[in-house]
């Protein structure tokens, strides 16, 4: 069986709603590495993503009886993780700081280019780690899940222009880790 069988997960979807313990821990078994893939986007490490899962799956237990099984059980899955990555950053992150508004016209240097080439996906997602907490949020929910930033502002309580300054910086702080993960790069003409 399959996570992205929805129909076929229906009858375990059913036997966890009624409180059967292994058929819970075959979900959460099927369910983790998706769950834990999506959340690591989302905390500073490990742990903290791990922290992400672990209530994600709390909450998705809770709240199983209301899964319409006509959707995608990934997707119902994935937002889940999302909202409680959100509320995990909110409980520990008191306030985003709400700054002016920055435009993001970036254009992405060309020595960029040449360090994405040789860029692998587990060096990304460390270095997308390594950000602030603030920045990480609002960088995963805007370039990866597709958010707007007045969703994001909405989300997290801060104003649209912030969610966009948020995100400027944290492009540049990614440009710059990327840029001296290459070093010296020859010049591109």
């Amino acid at each position: 069986m399959q996570l992205k069988d929805t129909q076929l997960l229906v009858p375990l979807l059913q036997r966890c709603i009624k409180g059967h313990r292994r058929s819970q821990n075959k979900l959460y078994d099927l369910a983790f590495p998706y769950a834990m893939s999506v959340a690591m986007r989302y905390g500073a490490n490990r742990e903290d993503s791990l922290e992400i899962v672990n209530a994600s799956f709390f909450k998705m237990f809770n709240y199983l009886k209301s899964f319409d099984p006509s959707l995608s059980f990934t997707t119902w899955l994935r937002r889940i993780v999302i909202n409680t990555a959100i509320d995990h950053f909110n409980l520990h992150q008191k306030a985003l700081e709400d700054t002016d508004f920055i435009e993001d016209n970036l254009a992405i240097p060309l020595e960029i280019d040449a360090v994405l080439d040789k860029l692998h996906a587990a060096d990304l997602l460390r270095h997308i780690q390594s950000l602030p907490p603030s920045y990480r949020l609002v960088f995963s929910l805007f370039a990866i899940e597709g958010y707007s930033h007045k969703e994001i502002g909405a989300q997290l309580g801060i104003t649209e222009g912030a969610s966009k300054s948020n995100y400027h910086k944290a492009r540049l702080k990614l440009q710059n880790m990327l840029l001296q993960q290459a070093g010296p790069l020859k010049k591109i003409s």
